[in-house]
């Protein structure tokens, strides 16, 4: 082999294995199954869907009295009274969203992290209910 193929023969195998660990990075565990909605109780779906970037990154997720780490294509339901709610991360104050949720109603938030050097930025947007429904449907339980 010539010097230079030797060069990147190394720079693609590491490369390779940087792909490999960072695509193990997604949920495990059971898919996407609805909660059972009663006359007392909303649930709030916070999910996040895959993203390559900032995948190993896991922040807590606080919504009402609840908090989950929430890996890259997963989802956790938080089953709460009805009445206002909070939910935001806890890396990132900037997060915070609150909206009044209603008996035996779905609410759905999107969570996203932007990567950065030690816990990245956090945005979550409540999205409606047809939008949820679609986006959460390739997310495991958390």
């Amino acid at each position: 082999m010539t010097n230079s193929k030797l060069l990147k023969f190394p720079s693609a195998v590491v490369l390779l294995a940087i792909v490999a660990l960072l695509s193990g990075c997604e949920v495990e565990g059971q898919s996407f199954r609805r909660e059972q909605l009663t006359s007392n109780r909303s649930v709030v779906y916070v999910y996040r869907p895959y993203h390559l970037m900032g995948a190993a990154l896991e922040p807590e997720i606080t919504c009402g009295h609840s908090t989950t780490a929430i890996g890259a294509g997963g989802y956790h339901s938080f089953v709460e009274a009805p009445g206002e709610i909070t939910c935001y991360a806890s890396s990132d104050a900037g997060s915070r969203i609150a909206f009044e949720t209603r008996p035996e109603t779905e609410y759905f938030i999107r969570e996203e992290v932007a990567a950065g050097v030690t816990e990245g930025r956090v945005t979550l947007t409540r999205v409606d209910r047809s939008t949820g429904m679609d986006q959460i449907e390739s997310c495991k339980v958390q």
